[in-house]
């Protein structure tokens, strides 16, 4: 292991978005993965650059037999697992990257508060594709001039949250655009497709009279998410406090 290295733990290693991390990683200079959780595979021995390493069943198990706390969680799992991750990372001082979606108003909220306690930061995204950002921000600041808009988005049907994160921030994202203009704010009727052919795609279509425009995106590959994860691991000492969304990160913006 590389000392000059700064270490990464992947909760939810084993997941297909936790190998894709593992591999960017991998690929870096600046990073180490370290540490893996997976409740399934716990006690499993993985290779890692030429190192062994024991699958550990929690954050928690694998701290206490850790020298030192890692410099940050990357997580990918589900809403109640990335939640408690969060809160763990809050309390024992670790910045916190995750794309596990569908977490309630409430559970952001606690996670926000325990994070301005923290020295640690996190970045918790609904999507953390560059692409997906720019299509945000364009139905964003296309929403004002429109009178209707909906979305349509599709994923595997694996899938477990239906709208996805990245539909409802889009969501939200138009009103408060349209807010922002002094125009009322209007439902974004949104559309889920979870079939076993799918890739990840979303379309928001603003209409008006005469006319549509149509925004899209398509992810063919889960690399296209890597970029924006480095890209928060690189940022998130930067940070103060909790972000959801890469926005800030790639227009910088006030963090």
């Amino acid at each position: 292991m590389t000392s000059e290295k700064l270490n990464i733990w992947v909760n939810g290693a084993f997941g297909k978005m936790g190998a894709e991390v593992i591999n960017a990683l991998n690929n870096t200079s600046l990073y180490i993965v370290s540490g893996f959780i997976s409740p399934e595979h716990a006690g499993q021995t993985i290779t890692n650059n030429d190192s062994d390493f024991e699958v550990a069943e929690s954050l928690q198990s694998l701290l206490e037999k850790s020298e030192a706390n890692p410099y940050c969680v990357v997580d990918f799992t589900f809403a109640e697992a990335g939640y408690e991750a969060a809160l763990f990372c809050a309390k024992n001082n670790i910045h916190f990257v995750s794309g596990s979606t569908g977490m309630s108003d409430k559970q952001v909220a606690e996670i926000k508060n325990a994070f301005e306690k923290s020295e640690a930061n996190a970045i918790i995204a609904p999507n953390f594709s560059l692409g997906v950002v720019l299509m945000m921000q364009f139905s964003a600041k296309a929403a004002p001039y429109f009178d209707e808009i909906e979305i349509i988005e599709s994923h595997h049907i694996t899938k477990l949250d239906a709208p996805s994160g990245t539909a409802k921030a889009t969501g939200r994202m138009v009103n408060e655009a349209r807010g922002k203009a002094g125009k009322e704010k209007i439902d974004v009727n949104m559309h889920s497709l979870r079939m076993s052919g799918a890739i990840p795609h979303q379309s928001v279509s603003l209409s008006s009279p005469g006319e549509i425009l149509r925004i899209e995106h398509d992810a063919n590959s889960r690399s296209c998410f890597m970029p924006g994860v480095i890209m928060s691991i690189d940022n998130i000492s930067k940070i103060n406090g909790a972000l959801f969304s890469i926005a800030p990160l790639l227009f910088n913006e006030e963090k």
